[in-house]
């Protein structure tokens, strides 16, 4: 009888173990494709910047994390002129952009690129720099008159504010150019504009803005009396404009009261009927008769008045006092 019982056993086992194996099998693992539809982190997607001048343009190339940031900063006299853009969408993790734009006139450009919002850290991505040379290389041009092209013609407008400034009432001239292409759209961003101011005695103001929405604007503070001649230029475009410098000094000649060694300036007064500011600079000289500089000084004012102690000088026949533009000469005792 036990043979087969052992025999019954063995056909009740066998589904019971194949149930179990069934029951207890992992789930497989997704498909290839998926996983790569999974998102990267912005901090695992590579990412690169470059800055490259190739004569009259800036161009600047960006890849990473589609949605990331890139920003341009180029230092100018007029301050800083910054682009910006962002990475375009992609179908996969990483994605690139090429832009170029007019060269400014400028030493250094940086460039950053940042990870796209709400991506963590690092935040910024990449970074380059840009030095460009004093001056524009020389861009090499076809010879054929068919292809050759010229600079686009601009035109624009000059203009200054007040016609004339006041030394020593801290009164700047305010200069702004506009500039327009041909079809009327403001010239690009980034257009260098020359301005200079000639005035007397060799008196000479320059600086270089770059134009800003077609515009470029100026601060300039004279410290000679005259007429001055503004003039800008940009490419082929320039035009020129009168202003002039006057004393603010009221009389236009400093009192002066000289008395042996000791001198005394002021009290001083503008037109506006105030003081000058306490420290506003008089320049004492003494002159032979040819008018050569034996001698001088410089003092400053308090409430309006200057003192000085002037020595006694060999050969002297004139003095020579200055203030803000207003001149008194007075015979050497």
């Amino acid at each position: 009888m036990t043979p087969p019982a052992r025999r019954r056993c063995v056909p009740l086992c066998v589904p019971l173990v194949a149930l179990a194996f069934v029951a207890c099998r992992p789930a497989s693992d997704p498909p290839a494709s998926a996983a790569q539809a999974a998102s990267v982190p912005a901090s695992l997607v590579p990412a690169s910047l470059t800055l490259h001048a190739d004569g009259a343009a800036v161009q600047l190339r960006a890849s990473g994390p589609a949605g990331a940031r890139w920003q341009v900063v180029c230092d100018t006299f007029a301050g800083p002129l910054v682009w910006e853009g962002t990475l375009p969408p992609a179908s996969g993790p990483e994605a690139a952009a090429v832009t170029r734009w007019p060269r400014p006139d400028a030493r250094r450009c940086e460039a950053t690129l940042h990870a796209p919002p709400g991506a963590g850290n690092p935040t910024t991505l990449a970074r380059a720099a840009l030095t460009l040379p004093a001056s524009r290389p020389a861009t090499t041009t076809a010879t054929t008159p068919a292809t050759a092209t010229a600079p686009a013609p601009l035109t624009g407008r000059l203009s200054v504010t007040p016609a004339t400034v006041r030394l020593g009432l801290r009164e700047p001239w305010a200069v702004q150019v506009t500039l327009r292409r041909a079809d009327g759209t403001p010239a690009p961003d980034g257009t260098p504009v020359l301005l200079s101011a000639a005035g007397p005695d060799g008196a000479r103001l320059s600086a270089t803005r770059v134009t800003v929405n077609g515009e470029a604007s100026w601060q300039l503070t004279p410290d000679v009396p005259g007429p001055y001649r503004l003039q800008a230029r940009a490419g082929n475009w320039q035009a020129a404009t009168d202003a002039a410098v006057r004393p603010a000094l009221l009389g236009r000649r400093p009192p002066v009261l000289w008395a042996g060694p000791d001198l005394q300036v002021g009290p001083l007064r503008w037109t506006t009927g105030a003081y000058p500011d306490d420290g506003t600079p008089v320049t004492l000289q003494a002159l032979n008769r040819s008018g050569r500089v034996l001698w001088t000084a410089q003092v400053t004012t308090a409430q309006g008045v200057a003192r000085a102690r002037v020595p006694a000088l060999t050969g002297a026949v004139t003095l020579r006092l200055s203030v803000a533009g207003a001149e008194e000469r007075l015979p050497w005792p």
